[in-house]
């Protein structure tokens, strides 16, 4: 097998129709692609199914589209790009739609430190510490946070767990998800009671 170590190299042996190379070349590819499929899909129902087929549908995208890579030098990131797109596309169909939320041990009971409930006297400092001191992972405070501390759009929070977790999170999972935590610190009355101390 050709050395296809470079990404222009591989990208001429894929252009070089009915030749070894090509076949050698595609087989490398399917490679390098399966490999980030599966590490996308791999906690899904038929996650290696789901794998072998989205990097299937790739390479025919690949092959049809050869001419439109503009920088044979990123050939393979070009690729993976178009991979991880088909990914996406094969997740929003309804049968694959998997809704992320956090489970609920992420909200277990949780009481608020007394001396820091008695002693804040600034309402937001007082929230940000019922979220990052609380009963919530590190993704529930990155929603949380996100969305009241830093002005953050569901739809941008979405795209940084969807980075993070590999798979799609849609604007509607960080919607459940961040009512699940708004529960979870309500279940504290010592707390309530606090912030009811700040409106009256």
């Amino acid at each position: 097998m050709s050395d296809f170590s470079n990404s222009v190299t591989l990208y001429q042996a894929c252009l070089a129709d009915g030749t070894d190379s090509q076949i050698d070349a595609f087989e490398v590819l399917w490679s390098h692609l399966y490999r980030i499929a599966y590490a996308m899909l791999h906690a899904r129902p038929n996650g290696e199914a789901l794998a072998n087929d989205c990097t299937q549908q790739t390479l025919i995208k690949l092959h049809r589209s050869l001419d439109q890579c503009r920088n044979p030098a990123v050939f393979r990131e070009w690729a993976a790009q178009i991979l991880r797109r088909t990914v996406l596309d094969e997740l929003r169909r309804p049968d694959h739609r998997l809704l992320v939320t956090l489970p609920d041990d992420d909200h277990a009971p949780w009481i608020a430190d007394s001396e820091i409930l008695t002693h804040t006297d600034d309402l937001a400092a007082l929230l940000q510490y019922a979220v990052t001191h609380g009963p919530l992972s590190e993704r529930s405070q990155r929603v949380v946070v996100g969305r009241y501390f830093a002005d953050q759009t569901d739809e941008y929070l979405a795209q940084v767990e969807s980075d993070l977790a590999g798979r799609e999170v849609l604007p509607s999972h960080i919607q459940v998800t961040r009512a699940k935590n708004l529960a979870a610190l309500r279940r504290d009355t010592a707390l309530l009671e606090r912030l009811r101390g700040f409106l009256d």
